[in-house]
């Protein structure tokens, strides 16, 4: 199943969302900010899915969103915020975020979220494979 991180600093939220998510089958890992989570993601095999909030001490979720981004790392990124502005919204967007869900998270959504997300990246996958950068011919 997939391997999901969570990075919030609201830590009742983080232990709800990882005892639903982990219910259904998902390896979930933590981190209360964004420098913790670049920790985790270092320390650790790699994750399908990060799941960031965007306001949190030490690094918001745009800082490490903007880290993932350079980082190259394939897992797909949802943030999640109490403070939706469209700046944020599209700012997230820019930098990689598959989607940007605003709280109180309804966790039906965010899980069809996932399974979006976990299924376009097999989509791309399998099309990568089927379709290799082909030469050109002369």
């Amino acid at each position: 199943m997939a391997r999901i991180l969570i990075v919030d600093d609201e830590a009742k939220l983080v232990k709800k969302l990882r005892k639903l998510l982990e219910n259904d089958g998902f390896e979930i890992a933590t981190a209360g900010n964004g420098r913790e989570a670049l920790q985790v993601i270092e320390a650790s095999k790699p994750f399908d899915v990060i799941i960031s909030d965007i306001r949190m001490e030490e690094m918001d979720g745009l800082a490490f969103l903007k880290e993932v981004h350079q980082m190259g790392l394939d897992a797909g990124v949802i943030m999640i915020t109490g403070y939706g502005d469209m700046d944020t919204f599209l700012e997230s967007l820019y930098f990689g975020a598959f989607e940007y869900i605003n709280k109180p998270v309804q966790y039906d959504k965010l899980v069809e979220t996932i399974n979006k997300l976990l299924h376009d990246r097999e989509r791309r996958r399998k099309k990568k494979r089927r379709h290799p950068k082909s030469r050109r011919e002369k």
